[in-house]
């Protein structure tokens, strides 16, 4: 019996089975890191704003605080998101929800499903007063320990966030306490030393923790520079992810940059009282030279549905000031866990 072999169909064969190998492998490679899909701007649908806080509402559905709107309150905006990358498709933005009183400088923001109510943090008056929908106070208030009042001067609560699987509030101040140590400035490129509180569904404060961010990179002592946690998305396991941001901005705003590193911390395998151990999740870098104008003051950052793949996606806004100068957008950006 005699054998023929077709060289031809066997190349080919080899060919898609080597593909097939190499794109396992990267997809295995893909769902271990963490995946950033581009940031994303949406002038004809969401207003300039001062976007400092974001928080999700199931659906497509979510709510963000403006620090310097004309009344206390939060917006309501629609985002889509498609479902198998990830990836920003719209934002539009419905008008002010307000309680008609000052603006608190209102940073943070989180939701509650089990009250279908709205709480936000305001650096001004040191409080994380809670809202209904209708943007009408409740009279309730996070118990926040007094420790918390000794804060610098617009460095004081802004990251909030809320978990309904874990029952747990929790916040941090944006630098150190006066009484913790000193604030990183352009001269002063250190690290801030901060205190992780949680809170229960009852508002009471529960536990606490050390948390220590990374020392400022800038470079000279020309530049206007901070650096600080501005932003928490708590996780339905335990997890929190946290947003360190470091601004510099020079005197012409040519060579401005904000850089963003995202952590995860575990305060649920570690005792109260603890330095919180953290693991890089990603980083990224956005500026303004000659050429590029990507700079994103990302302040804000909640945890957003799951894709149909069971990844969780990460949600982050951005602080433009107004669309300072013409210059800065109101930037949206999502990351992908592993």
């Amino acid at each position: 019996m005699v054998f023929c072999v077709n060289y031809a169909n066997f190349a080919g064969m080899k060919r898609s089975i080597l593909l097939s190998i190499l794109l396992l492998l990267t997809l295995g490679a893909t769902a271990q890191q963490a995946v950033q899909n581009k940031q994303r701007h949406f002038p004809k649908t969401v207003p300039p704003g001062n976007y400092s806080g974001i928080t999700w509402m199931g659906g497509d559905r979510y709510a963000v605080a403006d620090d310097k709107s004309t009344t206390a309150g939060f917006r309501v905006m629609t985002i889509g998101i498609d479902s198998i990358t990830g990836s920003i498709l719209a934002v539009r933005a419905d008008s002010l929800t307000t309680s008609h009183q000052p603006n608190r400088d209102e940073e943070g923001l989180c939701y509650m499903p089990q009250t279908n109510t709205i709480f936000v943090s305001g650096e001004a008056d040191k409080k994380v007063i809670e809202y209904r929908m209708d943007g009408q106070l409740t009279g309730r208030c996070l118990n926040i320990p007094d420790v918390f009042s000794d804060i610098y001067d617009n460095r004081g609560i802004e990251a909030l966030t809320y978990n309904a699987t874990t029952h747990r509030f929790w916040t941090t101040t944006e630098n150190s306490l006066r009484s913790d140590g000193k604030k990183p400035s352009i001269k002063q490129k250190i690290a801030n030393r901060l205190r992780m509180q949680s809170f229960g569904d009852d508002l009471q404060p529960k536990e606490q923790y050390w948390y220590v961010t990374d020392s400022l990179r800038a470079k000279g002592e020309k530049s206007r520079s901070t650096l600080g946690v501005s932003g928490l998305a708590a996780l339905d396991d335990g997890r929190i992810v946290v947003l360190e941001r470091e601004v510099c901005r020079t005197s012409n705003g040519i060579g401005s940059y904000s850089h963003v590193k995202l952590y995860v911390i575990n305060p649920s395998r570690q005792q109260p009282g603890e330095l919180l151990h953290k693991e890089l999740l990603t980083e990224f870098h956005t500026k303004i030279n000659l050429t590029r104008r990507s700079f994103a003051n990302f302040e804000g950052i909640c945890a957003g549905p799951r894709l149909a793949d069971g990844r969780q996606l990460l949600v982050l806004v951005a602080d433009s000031q107004n669309q300072y100068k013409g210059v800065f957008k109101d930037w949206f950006k999502t990351v992908v866990m592993p």
